[in-house]
Parts: C-alpha cells; sequence; structure tokens
C-alpha cells in the first residue's frame, strides 16, 4: 500500500511540474516559444520514416504467412470442386433404366447360360442365352457384336434384358405372382373347363369356378369382359398361368363381412335385401354377410311357404334376435304387434269360436282362432263317446270347425279348445232308445286283452268280455277291428255311461264277469298322453 501510495504521489508531482512548465511557456515571449515548436515538429517529421520502416519490416512475415494459408485453402476447394465435378459426370454417364426400355450394347462375354453386355458407363447387363437362338437353336452373336433387347428386371445389382418385349410382360407378371399383386385381362373366349384370358398380350387361363363368386349360370356372360384377376399359378417361366377373379371377390367380401359384422348385435334392426328362398325361411343379404329368416319369424300369423310372403331381390327390415359368430337370425315378427296380447284381454273360456284347422298331430289339432292366434284342440276333445287315435279320423288341416274355448292361461300363453263340448251327448235317453236284451249290429272298434269295444253307435260303445267269447268258442282279435259283429246287450250304466255286451249265442249258464269294466278302467289313463314338445301339455 505504501508503494502504491508513493506512485500516486509520484504522478501528482509530474503532473503539477508540467502545469508549470505550461506556466512558464506561457510566460515565455512568443518566438521562443515558436521556435519550441518548431523544433517538435522537426523531429516528428524525421522520425515518421523510419517508424514505417519498423512497421513494414514487422508486417511483411505476417502478411506472407497469411496468403500461404489463403492460397493453400483456395488449392483445396478447387481440389474438392473438381472431384465432385468428376464424380456427377460419372454418375451421369451412368444410364438410368426403367423395366420395358428398349436399350443395346457391344457382347463383353458369352457364357454357357447368358451374354453379357455393356450398356455405357459402368453398368453391364445379361440376357438368357436361350432367348436369343433362332430355331434351330443357333447362337448368331458373337463377342463384340452389338446386342438389342428390354430391360426385364432393373436393381442396383442387376440388369437382365430380353429379345422381346412379351419377355417384358411375362417378367412383370411373373412378380405379380411373387407378390400377388392384381393384374387387369380381358375375357377372349371360352375354353374346355374355363376361359381364355388376354393380359398385355400374354394368354392365360382362368377355370371356370374362379371367375365370379357366385355360381355361374350363364358362362358367355363374361366373354369380352374386362375383369382384375390374381394369378394363382405360375409355371414353366409363364408358359403355364392359371389366373383367379373369384379370389379377389372373395377377399372383398370377407373385408365387407367384417366391417358389416362390427356394426351389427343383438336387438339392432336392419335392413336387406332377399336372395334365396326355402322351405324352411329366407337368406337375407346384409351387406356381405347372410342372416336367416326362419319361416316362423315371418309374421304371427301361420306361413305355409316362405315364398307366400317375400320374393328374390325384395328389400324387408328386421330385427336381430340372435348371433352366434357369423350365423345372424332375423325376425320380421319382432318388429310387428304381438296379436296374442289383445286376444288375451278379450277371450275367455265358455266362448265359441269359429277356427280353421292348422296343423295335426298325434296329441291333437292346432287350430288358428283369429290372425295370429293359435290354440289347440287335444286329442281326447275331438269327439264325445269315442276313442280317438287320431286328429285325422275327425277333421282334417284346412278345414273350418266351432269350438269352445275350455281354458285360457294368459301366464303361459296358451289356449286350449274343445269340440265335444259343442257336441250332442248321445247318451242322452239313450236308456229309452236300447234296452237290455236287445240285439243289436255294431262294429269291432278295439281289440284288448279283456275284452272288445263294440260300438253300437257314434258316441256309445260296449265292452264285449274275452270269457264270453270263449264260452261260445270265439275269439277277436287286431284283424278283426273294423268287422260288424252281433252282440245282446246285458246291461245299460247311464251314470257311468258303460254297456256290457255278450254273443248272441252265449249258454245262460255261464257267469257274467261284473269286474270287466273295472279292468278297463284300471287300464284306460287317466289323462291323456301328451309329447313333451307340445306347448298345452300342461293344460
Amino acid at each position: 500500500m505504501e508503494k502504491i501510495d508513493e506512485k500516486i504521489e509520484q504522478k501528482d508531482v509530474s503532473l503539477n511540474n508540467s502545469d508549470e512548465q505550461v506556466d512558464v511557456l506561457s510566460e515565455q515571449p512568443v518566438e521562443i516559444v515558436e521556435e519550441k515548436t518548431l523544433a517538435v515538429e522537426t523531429e516528428i517529421v524525421e522520425k515518421t520514416p523510419a517508424i514505417e520502416e519498423e512497421i513494414e519490416e514487422k508486417a511483411q512475415p505476417v502478411v506472407e504467412e497469411e496468403t500461404e494459408e489463403l492460397v493453400e485453402d483456395t488449392e483445396e476447394e478447387t481440389e474438392e470442386s473438381s472431384f465432385e465435378h468428376m464424380l456427377e459426370e460419372s454418375l451421369a454417364n451412368i444410364q438410368q433404366l426403367e423395366v420395358g426400355d428398349k436399350v443395346s450394347g457391344e457382347i463383353l462375354n458369352i457364357t454357357d447360360s447368358y451374354i453379357f453386355v455393356s450398356l455405357g458407363g459402368k453398368r453391364d447387363a445379361y440376357a438368357e442365352k436361350v432367348d436369343y437362338k433362332d430355331k434351330k437353336g443357333n447362337l448368331n452373336y458373337k463377342v463384340g457384336d452389338v446386342l438389342k433387347g428390354y430391360v426385364v428386371k432393373y436393381s442396383e445389382t442387376e440388369t437382365l434384358i430380353a429379345k422381346s418385349l412379351l419377355a417384358v410382360n411375362m417378367r412383370i407378371l411373373e412378380e405379380a405372382f411373387e407378390s400377388k399383386v392384381p393384374i387387369r385381362g380381358k375375357v377372349t373366349s371360352l375354353t374346355k373347363g374355363g376361359y381364355n384370358i388376354d393380359i398385355s398380350g400374354i394368354r392365360v387361363f382362368c377355370p371356370l369356378s374362379h371367375i365370379d363368386g357366385k355360381l355361374v349360370t350363364d358362362p358367355q356372360q363374361y366373354v369380352s369382359e374386362t375383369y382384375d384377376f390374381r394369378i394363382i399359378d405360375f409355371k414353366e417361366n409363364g408358359r403355364n398361368i392359371v389366373v383367379s377373379r373369384r379370389v379377389i371377390l372373395d377377399e372383398e367380401k370377407d373385408q365387407i363381412k367384417l366391417e358389416t359384422l362390427a356394426k351389427l348385435s343383438i336387438g339392432s334392426v336392419v335392413q336387406g335385401v332377399v336372395t334365396r328362398l326355402t322351405s324352411f325361411g329366407a337368406f337375407i343379404d346384409l351387406g356381405g354377410i347372410e342372416g336367416l329368416l326362419h319361416i316362423s319369424q315371418f309374421s304371427w300369423t301361420h306361413i305355409d311357404s316362405p315364398s307366400d310372403v317375400l320374393n328374390i331381390g325384395d328389400t324387408i327390415e328386421a330385427k336381430i334376435i340372435k348371433m352366434k359368430g357369423e350365423k345372424v337370425s332375423l325376425s320380421m315378427k319382432a318388429l310387428q304387434e304381438n296379436p296374442l296380447d289383445k286376444a288375451f284381454e278379450e277371450l275367455q273360456a265358455g266362448d265359441i269360436v269359429k277356427c280353421k284347422v292348422l296343423r295335426n298331430l298325434p296329441f291333437g289339432s292346432f287350430v288358428e282362432i283369429r290372425s295370429g292366434v293359435e290354440g289347440l284342440i287335444p286329442i281326447s276333445e275331438l269327439a264325445r263317446g269315442r276313442r280317438v287315435a287320431n286328429p285325422s279320423e275327425i277333421i282334417s288341416e284346412g278345414d273350418m270347425v266351432e269350438a269352445q274355448i275350455l281354458k285360457v292361461d294368459k301366464d303361459k300363453r296358451k289356449i286350449s279348445l274343445s269340440l265335444k263340448e259343442l257336441q250332442p251327448d248321445p247318451w242322452d235317453n239313450l236308456d229309452k232308445e236300447l234296452a237290455v236284451n236287445d240285439i243289436v249290429t255294431g262294429i269291432v272298434e278295439n281289440v284288448a286283452n279283456f275284452g272288445a269295444f263294440i260300438k253300437i253307435r257314434d258316441g256309445v260303445t260296449g265292452l264285449l268280455p274275452n270269457v264270453k267269447l270263449k264260452a261260445v268258442g270265439d275269439k277277436l282279435d287286431k284283424n278283426n277291428i273294423g268287422q260288424e259283429y252281433k252282440v245282446r246287450i246285458v246291461k245299460i250304466d247311464m251314470a257311468e255311461k258303460r254297456i256290457s255286451l255278450e254273443p248272441t249265442n252265449m249258454p245262460e249258464s255261464v257267469y257274467e264277469a261284473k269286474d270287466d269294466w273295472n279292468k278297463y278302467k284300471q287300464q284306460k289313463p287317466k289323462k291323456e298322453d301328451i309329447i313333451e314338445d307340445n306347448p298345452f301339455a300342461n293344460l
């Protein structure tokens, strides 16, 4: 710190001395001042050339070094520019080709299988030797000749040329086969088993089953038409090419099917076109996928045949009621009001209704009470006072009959009816028309192990026991059903509606079996058996 202070004091002193000198000069006469000023200027002028020479001597090496560096940089840039120029010229000399281009070049070499050709620059090509042989199998070319051809294959590593443009097209077809790319072709004519197809001058074959995605009914309609085909077989270097249109159509259909399935769901309402009609329903095209409209889902009313309601090509609206994979079940009935709802509100037991017999089954007959409303007449309710083996014995399908409603079950949605409730009871006043010991001629209605049932009149049947038949040396079996047989009335039970019979030649000493009707009662089922699939089994 003391040294620093001393330096500061020295500077102050020098500054003061300068001031003093200035003051002294100012006090000196003008002539002296001018002389001193002139002396200073002369000294500066004399020193200036020396300074310039010193500056030039010091700057000269620096300038020379910078100049040398600049020259070196310029030479390097010139060399780089020249190399790039030479590279561009070299690349420009390499001919850029495409498949199908016509080229020519000098033959460089000929081997057992190939001909090697120079196309200029650094691009060489090769051709298959067999392609340039004449009909006799001779090659009329030698090294140095010019070979002309068309580019069949072109890549960074190889260039293949061929004698004709047809070979180019053949190569294109082979690449289309390998990459499974569709190609355009025209159907030129029918041939055995299919069609001749022209693709860029090359004739290929399309089987009849591959010309369309549906069954071909008129093969001639495809001739002269142009379609997209997929090459499915390429053999013998293109001498055997098989194409298919159906493959492309199937792929398109599968794609549409996937898109359609993604939009469908149970409960949705869809529109479709009728494509097929069968005895059990109709197939509906929903857009790449077919749905089944079963005959039972056409309407709440009974349908005899799908063709009575729909035609191929009709557009319908239906509801999806079931889906399993690609199987779709449709219903038009689901979009209609259920007539049963109204019928269950209006119909009641005891009502007499007119019905149409729809179908006879072993357990009874289904009848249509009103449009879309069906009921069942059990076999036991078809006739009064007689056994019915089959409903067709009493009524036929299509008949109009009058029946009485026995029961309306809203919970089970079933209606049971009866014909016999409207038929007169043949037992009414029967005791006034027939009497014990009357001899009548009846018809054998049925034969059991304890006797035979003889029909005396409609609704009135008597029992002829086997014990009495044996007493007279007679016997009845199944072969006698439908035959006439003369009997005597032994007993009439109006309360139980039973009649006991015996042969007319019966000895008086034979004991009457009083339990014959009891045997029948024990064997007779208490309730008519109805098969399991009968919807009215619990009525």
